[in-house]
């Protein structure tokens, strides 16, 4: 059960940094866990963006337009 958990906080890691290591999740034993936990760091790391833009006021894409700094 360790190595499970383990596993799942090494894949949460990886997921939140956007990060995947084919060796651990293709192990036959823990390699599960691992992706879970890789799929549940990249949610969470959607979610803080979410609400970083939450706080910022940001709405929409940030690619809609393109940043042009001479319109002054």
């Amino acid at each position: 059960m360790d190595e499970a958990l383990v596993a799942y906080n090494a894949g949460r890691v990886d997921g939140a940094a956007g990060y995947r290591d084919p060796q651990i999740a293709q192990d036959p034993e823990v390699g599960a866990d691992y992706r879970v936990g890789v799929l549940d760091g990249r949610i969470a790391a959607f979610h803080l963006i979410m609400e970083v833009r939450g706080i910022l006021g940001v709405e929409g894409s940030l690619f809609e337009r393109p940043d042009d700094v001479s319109e002054s």
